[in-house]
């Protein structure tokens, strides 16, 4: 399972055509940009697992259609097709279609495992992530459920605050972010409770998730083969 998405943690690959200049800052209102039809940002991911290996991917979005309320459906998928075994586990970045609102949170996706039997999931009311548009020293608290299929939903908990604006660098260039910090908290099936501490920022012209760092702790159900204690994304290029 690839650890940068539904396998268990609330990471989304907001995207949109823009890129922010200059230093930092506090105040301000900042809104989001629905992207683009054919819209396409090309992300780098590196996760650290509890034996302190590296793992590099790439992952990519595709904005595949814009609704007139702001929302919109992309594609996840991963350009390379690889598939990276570590410790047991399988890091590999499954092809899906998904539905994000007008504010880039996550409504529904679907994808086809190898079993060749199509997955439909829908996160009620939505995913994580605020509501747009920001500020700093806003904060938002947030219960939602993923349920696919005919299984169970399983619930998690997000709180999360804007904490600052400042300039960040990444492959795809310098932006001015909102800075967002998070804690998103729930437990799979197995019964593991995962804890994630979240930092993300986002381009303030459009919403772009330009960097993520993730940090997870893990309790309950001990976890069999390796697992991801670290994770980040930087956005590599973009429209």
């Amino acid at each position: 399972m690839n650890y940068l998405k539904h396998g268990g943690i609330a990471l989304m690959s907001v995207l949109v055509a823009g890129c922010g200049g200059g230093g930092g800052g506090g105040g301000g209102s900042y809104g989001f940009v629905t992207p683009k039809v054919n819209a396409r940002s090309t992300y780098a991911d590196t996760t650290i697992d509890n034996s302190s290996n590296t793992i590099n991917q790439t992952t990519r979005n595709t904005v595949t259609a814009v609704n007139p309320d702001g929302s919109y459906t992309y594609v996840h998928d991963d350009p390379t097709g690889d598939t990276v075994v570590v410790n047991g586990t399988s890091y590999t970045t499954p092809t899906e279609t998904i539905n994000d609102n007008d504010s880039g949170q996550e409504l529904s996706y679907s994808y086809t495992p190898a079993n060749g039997t199509p997955v439909a999931c829908t996160v009620a009311p939505h995913g994580a992530g605020p509501n747009y548009p920001l500020s700093v020293g806003q904060s938002w608290a947030l219960d939602y459920a993923v349920t696919c299929g005919t299984a169970a939903p399983v619930a998690y908990t997000q709180a999360g605050s804007v904490v600052d604006v400042e300039p960040v660098t990444v492959p795809a260039g310098t932006f001015t972010a909102v800075k967002l910090q998070s804690t998103v908290a729930w437990t799979d099936r197995n019964g593991t409770t995962h804890t994630q501490a979240i930092a993300t920022w986002r381009d303030a012209n459009t919403g772009t998730i330009v960097k993520r760092v993730i940090t997870t702790t893990y309790s309950g159900t001990p976890l069999v083969n390796g697992y991801p204690v670290t994770q980040t994304r930087v956005l590599e290029s973009q429209p």
